[in-house]
């Protein structure tokens, strides 16, 4: 068993984040690190499905996302759910910025998908990285306790199992192990202020 492994098996022993026999819906992007959770998931041969949502924002791109997301499952015998909306159209009509319509519209469906089909729990690829970023904003934004304590490793039924992983230990992960996944090129640009975060400010901290 690699290290990486060994790591995720401890943080989700840890936090009580699965039992036995329960069915997982993983929330599946085609980024390396839900690629990395399907995969890791499937290995244990916990009982999973994967949810997408094809946000209709980059055109081609979005398009490719959600063949490649269908082909993995396909491969691997794992029920594939989805969903395309019209992210932007969704956003201006009901006056959210795009990051918060598209957190709002994933959530839904993913609840929806799990509660229709009978499964227990909702697992999201967050990382550790992300964990870093979401406490800076709040930081930056004026928070209480809870802000400072970042992204919660459980909260109802949702999970993050792999919360304790670098982004740098996924890659090499996946790497090593020669998994596919796709790159959402939109991630390098700085116009939402997470990716300002993760772009700019996150590697000076880190340095």
């Amino acid at each position: 068993m690699k290290a990486t492994e060994q790591k995720v098996l401890r943080f989700v022993k840890e936090n009580e984040l699965l039992l036995a026999g329960e069915k997982i819906l993983v929330a599946l992007s085609g980024g390396p690190d839900s690629v990395f959770l399907l995969h890791f998931l499937n290995k244990y041969k916990i009982e999973i499905g994967a949810v997408h949502i094809n946000h209709l924002l980059r055109g081609n791109d979005s398009q490719r996302d959600e063949l490649f997301c269908k082909t993995v499952c396909e491969e691997l015998s794992i029920p594939f759910y989805l969903l395309r909306k019209n992210i932007k159209t969704y956003s201006t009509k009901n006056k959210y910025s795009l990051e918060v319509a598209g957190r709002k519209v994933r959530y839904e469906f993913f609840e929806k998908i799990s509660r229709t089909n009978g499964y227990d729990k909702i697992a999201t690829a967050h990382n550790a990285d992300d964990n870093i970023e979401t406490v800076l904003i709040n930081l930056i934004k004026g928070t209480g306790i809870k802000g400072i304590a970042g992204i919660p490793v459980k909260r109802k039924n949702i999970i993050r199992p792999i919360l304790s992983l670098t982004k740098k230990e996924i890659l090499d992960y996946l790497n090593e192990n020669q998994f596919e996944y796709r790159v959402d090129e939109s991630n390098l640009s700085n116009d939402f202020e997470r990716n300002f975060l993760r772009n700019e400010v996150t590697p000076l901290i880190q340095k």
